[in-house]
């Protein structure tokens, strides 16, 4: 997995590639995140146009995340999933829990 991390209009922006699923990839993941919750402020934008693969332990990731980012009343976005995720997502009833946008300029137009 690779995440490239960009400071933009007062959010941060991570792109991610490759797959989130149990083992390495969702421990970096999450590592990551821990990292732009203490490090970064403001709100943070997950780019999910280069992931190819979530299984339910990078979803429960992002379910543990989005309360933590909840907590310090700060958003935890998510851009271009992939109509797996998004399917995903729905069949767990978190769509409506997590803001999504296709492209980063509406959720920087809609969010920041």
């Amino acid at each position: 997995m690779i995440v490239e991390k960009t400071l933009l209009e007062g959010c941060t922006l991570l792109v991610v590639e490759g797959v989130i699923r149990l083992g390495e990839s969702a421990e970096f993941f999450s590592r990551t995140l821990d990292r732009t919750l203490k490090e970064d402020a403001g709100h943070v934008l997950v780019d999910f146009s280069r992931i190819n693969h979530m299984d339910s332990t990078g979803l429960g990731e992002l379910v543990a995340f989005l309360e933590r980012f909840r907590s310090q009343q700060r958003q935890l976005v998510l851009i271009n999933p992939s109509e797996r995720i998004r399917r995903l997502l729905a069949l767990a009833e978190l769509d409506g829990q997590f803001k999504i946008y296709d492209t980063v300029d509406e959720a920087i137009a809609a969010e920041v």
